[in-house]
């Protein structure tokens, strides 16, 4: 009974933070195989599931005076019942005995462990890609593709937790202080040097920003955003606003022609241009 210590104690299993797949059903074979051992040894005492709310440990096993718990079948005893017994009691010597028998049959042999391939790793697989040091994490937000750099910044798609138990607000931004590939994750901060108060997937962001260390050293012409709008001379239109979705950066480019009569170009996150349009092709 490898798992029967730590179902005695609010402070078992890591004081609850490691409490192994199918402790019930565990619980559930010890609490039969003592109570059988036990009512043959004459005991006083039964022991009966019960399921702890709170922090600590909840899967734990309790003895009760056996009068209290006359009206429950021995399978009810190893479910997680609303006892209303007088009090909780010790063991007393007969179950002792039974307790020690009962470590003598290696009772966790009586659990089947089915071992069944995840509904999630084919599309897992399919979106696995090799990665180098300085290689961002790339993620699709609302279909639109972002790439996540250290050192970046970020919008918040969504709430999201911090370790501190708030919530970071929808529309908020972040530096971001490290990245995971896999499985894919960023940590966030108010600035680059300041600690990380939150980790989330990479779903929940839109990059508004790829560092500049970044950007002059990468051709990408993808259409990755943030985008800008450029003229031919390489300077930015000032007076239209970055865009973070592919679509409306196309529209953006066409009325911006129209309205200046020259020629636009739309920039990515890196700086490059993904595509232009002249006076007469934005009609």
């Amino acid at each position: 009974m490898r798992y029967w210590d730590d179902m005695r104690t609010k402070y078992g299993f890591n004081d609850g933070g490691a409490v192994p797949d199918g402790a019930e059903v565990y619980r559930t074979i010890y609490i039969r195989a003592v109570n059988q051992l036990a009512e043959q040894l004459g005991s006083g005492v039964c022991a009966a599931a019960y399921d702890r709310a709170g922090v600590h440990n909840w899967c734990l096993i309790l003895f009760y005076d056996v009068n209290d718990l006359s009206g429950h079948t021995p399978n009810e005893l190893a479910e997680a019942l609303d006892i209303t017994a007088d009090e909780v009691l010790e063991p007393d010597e007969a179950m002792d005995e039974a307790i020690r028998q009962a470590y003598l049959l290696d009772l966790d042999s009586f659990v089947q462990v089915s071992v069944d391939l995840s509904d999630n790793f084919g599309e897992f697989v399919a979106a696995l890609y090799p990665v180098n040091e300085g290689d961002p994490l790339v993620a699709e937000v609302n279909g639109q593709p972002q790439h996540v750099y250290p050192g970046g910044r970020v919008r918040l798609a969504r709430e999201v937790n911090t370790f501190a138990g708030t919530l970071l607000p929808s529309g908020s931004e972040y530096a971001v202080a490290w990245i995971d590939y896999h499985p894919p994750l960023v940590g966030l901060a108010a600035q680059p040097a300041d600690p990380v108060l939150a980790t989330t997937g990479p779903d929940a962001l839109v990059v508004v920003e790829i560092p500049s260390e970044i950007r002059p050293a990468s051709e990408n012409c993808e259409p990755i955003p943030p985008f800008h709008l450029r003229d031919m001379d390489d300077e930015m239109l000032e007076g239209y606003s970055e865009f973070y979705d592919w679509s409306v950066a196309q529209i953006s480019m066409r009325q911006a022609v129209a309205e200046l009569g020259r020629a636009v170009q739309i920039v990515n996150g890196y700086s490059n241009t993904v595509s232009s349009c002249d006076p007469g092709e934005s009609e």
